[in-house]
């Protein structure tokens, strides 16, 4: 009894650590595996404190060999687990860098708003900033923008010039105002009111004038360092323009290169919203309601008929409203304003505000995702030779010795300088695709986009990403603003 008891003992503590062991215990195994057979009628039944010790002692390892199984089976389950995380973080952190290098290599990094370069103002000339100015409440916006690209700031305007185009006392008080923020302002009275007038004042052979409308609300960062680096490295060009946000002849490019959305007017006025939530980020904005006809009605207007009262088909539908996105997708675009626009300076793209309006909200939305990239064109340099075709003249850079040989100006000093000029001395006008800006309205798009809230929208960009300081703002109201 004592060596059959020894040599079973011995033959548990050897399958201690083994699952054949664990199953040897069970009675069939028991009693059919030569190597545990226990021999029933050797056992002595009677011997009960030997049969409490055998069950004590079978008990005990079958106990110890569970935990031991179930500790090993959690151990093989969490390194199973853990691989698996580690092949799906680093899968997706391949695919994430693989999509960085794809659009760094399609755009180049200096093509984001992020990865701006840096600029070094060149010597030997002065640089002056020449505004045709009147309209303070678009000035109450561009000021932010001028004094950010001040010399004295870190920027490139060594000097600004007001073109007082106006006789209303309040424009000329609001401009007083305004020049005395700053030496690097100079108010100029025009002998008389018009565009050709102001070009008497830029003729100093030594000094490059970037002419600015009084109602662009947008002057991305490398605007002004861009013109001047141009226009220096094509000394050919007659002059160099910026790639304007809303003019007819680049939006048609715009739509072309992504850079425009789907976007319409929001139907009727939302029961929650308050001038105080105006905010720039396009981000913010719902989305058009699917329950709603999705396209533009343009009614009359592109007959050269006046704006229609306020709902009626071509006309906002409400005052101070939103314009709200659609899903991106070429069908959508086309049911949109912009698809209505066309290569042609006198097209309905420079009388329609809806095109306008779209190509607005469209810009904040693409500055707010660091899209701006998708306005360039024109190669690998960016730069778009017009061919002597009519440009909008809202922000181009110009040298004084070319306008003072040029001398008088005509008084369309648009056709004049953007085409006359350009084809007669073979000298045309480039636009520099990567100096980005945004002008407010056209003379035929400014009533209906003055019942839009983008002038609110840009305010709070300004104010937000820009303004240096607190904002000169225009307070008038009423008929004579």
């Amino acid at each position: 009894m004592g060596r059959d008891q020894g040599d079973g003992r011995r033959l548990l503590d050897s399958t201690r650590f083994s699952d054949k062991g664990l199953d040897a215990f069970d009675s069939t195994n028991v009693e059919r595996n030569g190597s545990y057979l226990l021999d029933h009628e050797s056992l002595d039944c009677s011997d009960t404190s030997s049969m409490a010790e055998y069950n004590d002692q079978s008990q005990y390892y079958r106990l110890s060999f569970a935990k031991k199984r179930s500790k090993c089976s959690s151990l093989a389950l969490n390194r199973i687990c853990y691989c698996i995380t580690l092949f799906i973080f680093l899968l997706l952190a391949y695919s994430l860098g693989l999509s960085a290098s794809i659009r760094k290599e399609k755009y180049g990094a200096a093509n984001r708003e992020h990865d701006s370069p840096k600029w070094v103002k060149p010597d030997g000339f002065k640089i002056v900033g020449m505004i045709f100015y009147g309209r303070p409440k678009y000035v109450s916006i561009l000021d932010c923008y001028l004094k950010r690209n001040l010399a004295i700031n870190g920027g490139y305007l060594d000097e600004v010039h007001w073109m007082a185009n106006t006789e209303n006392e309040h424009d000329l008080r609001y401009l007083d105002t305004l020049v005395n923020t700053t030496d690097s302002y100079k108010a100029y009275h025009l002998k008389h009111l018009g565009f050709d007038s102001m070009w008497e004042h830029a003729v100093d052979n030594s000094t490059l004038y970037i002419k600015i409308d009084d109602d662009m609300v947008y002057i991305h960062e490398d605007a002004i360092p861009r013109l001047v680096q141009s226009r220096l490295a094509y000394p050919s060009a007659f002059d160099v323009a910026a790639n304007i946000v809303n003019s007819p002849l680049t939006n048609w490019f715009h739509a072309r290169t992504g850079a425009v959305l789907p976007y319409l007017p929001e139907p009727s006025p939302p029961h929650n919203h308050t001038n105080q939530d105006i905010t720039w980020r396009a981000s913010f904005l719902p989305a058009y309601p699917l329950s709603t006809p999705s396209s533009f009605d343009f009614g009359n207007i592109e007959d050269g008929h006046p704006l229609p009262s306020i709902g009626q088909p071509g006309a906002p539908p409400f005052r101070n409203h939103r314009w709200l996105p659609l899903p991106p997708s070429p069908q959508n675009l086309q049911k949109t304003p912009i698809a209505r626009s066309a290569y042609d300076a006198f097209g309905l793209a420079w009388t329609s505000w809806a095109i306008a309006a779209q190509q607005h909200y469209s810009l904040l939305s693409n500055i707010e995702t660091n899209s701006i990239y998708k306005y360039h064109f024109g190669g690998t340099e960016g730069i778009w030779d017009m061919q002597y075709d009519r440009y909008n003249l809202n922000f181009v850079a110009i040298w004084g010795r070319d306008i003072r040989a040029n001398l008088p100006i005509k008084p369309d000093d648009e056709q004049e300088l953007t085409s006359d000029i350009p084809k007669r001395l073979n000298r045309p006008l480039l636009v520099d695709t990567r100096a980005i800006v945004g002008h407010f309205s056209f003379g035929a798009q400014k009533e209906g986009m003055r019942e839009t809230d983008l002038l609110g929208r840009y305010e709070a960009l300004a104010e937000e990403r820009v303004c240096l300081g607190k904002r000169v703002r225009d307070y008038c109201e009423g008929n004579d603003c």
